[in-house]
């Protein structure tokens, strides 16, 4: 996205195993180093030299082990940590891999970008208000009853985009929790992770949830694998296919944003799902 892909040495399965590579292919070609973030091969790392490695901190419930930063830093290479856990914290990591890669003027340009997209969904939620905002949960793993808490507090996707979260007194990232107690939270709707090991209407046909409204009104949504990813550059995409599933009355054209925001930053089309 900042025009710098040429310079990266080595990369995470994570990101070999993502929709990225449908649409970049060039990063089937960098040599993986890592199967996860918390599961790096430093014999690897090392033997490709780099002058810096850039990964999430320890304080983001995915990121990097200190114990491994330490011996990292121990063979002389330099560890950028990345938070990631609010758009602030988004906006700053943009602003410092231009300033790391010397393409300052295309990261202000995508960061601005993004701020648009938000501040134009934030305008048209202020026609919500309180009493008609809807109840969301977030579910991924490999049962429906692993959801997301409220770790993310005003940051969350379902917060950003005009809902309340149901899950909010589980200060988690992802817990497994009882099917009872999805049925006292009672979501209006359901949006379900890329990486869920089951469909939308696995869920709606789930006897488990039957008596849910989510499921009653089949208002389950699984979001494209194409625009995941929490706090990444396309959280702004993210945020808007969220608000247009809460609110389909906003009239939010996810998928224009979308095609808009992949033609400008990866200079390729959108060919994921459009409904």
């Amino acid at each position: 996205m900042l025009g710098s892909l040429d310079r990266v040495a080595g990369i995470s399965r994570s990101i070999i195993d993502s929709a990225l590579c449908n649409f970049i292919p060039a990063l089937k070609k960098i040599p993986v180093i890592a199967q996860s973030i918390r599961n790096i091969n430093i014999e690897r790392v090392l033997a490709l030299k780099p002058d810096i490695l850039v990964t999430m901190g320890p304080e983001h419930p995915l990121g990097m082990d200190r114990k491994t930063i330490k011996r990292l830093e121990e063979f002389g290479i330099p560890v950028v940590l990345l938070n990631l856990e609010s758009l602030d914290e988004n906006y700053y990591s943009i602003e410092l891999m231009g300033t790391i890669f010397g393409n300052e003027r295309r990261a202000a340009e995508l960061i601005s970008h993004m701020k648009g997209i938000i501040g134009d969904i934030q305008g048209k939620l202020k026609k919500i208000d309180d009493t008609r905002r809807i109840k969301a949960l977030y579910i991924s793993g490999a049962r429906p009853n692993y959801i997301a808490g409220g770790y993310w507090g005003k940051q969350d996707i379902r917060v950003l985009a005009g809902a309340h979260n149901v899950a909010k007194e589980i200060k988690l990232f992802m817990t497994t929790v009882s099917f009872e107690q999805i049925s006292i939270w009672n979501p209006d709707v359901i949006t379900i992770s890329a990486s869920a090991k089951y469909t939308a209407a696995d869920v709606i046909n789930d006897p488990h949830l039957r008596h849910i409204n989510a499921v009653r009104q089949k208002r389950v949504y699984k979001h494209p694998r194409e625009i995941a990813g929490l706090f990444t550059p396309r959280v702004p995409l993210l945020l808007a296919w969220h608000t247009a599933k809460f609110y389909p009355e906003l009239m939010i054209d996810w998928a224009g944003i979308t095609d808009k925001f992949f033609k400008k930053f990866y200079g390729v089309l959108y060919h994921g799902p459009r409904d």
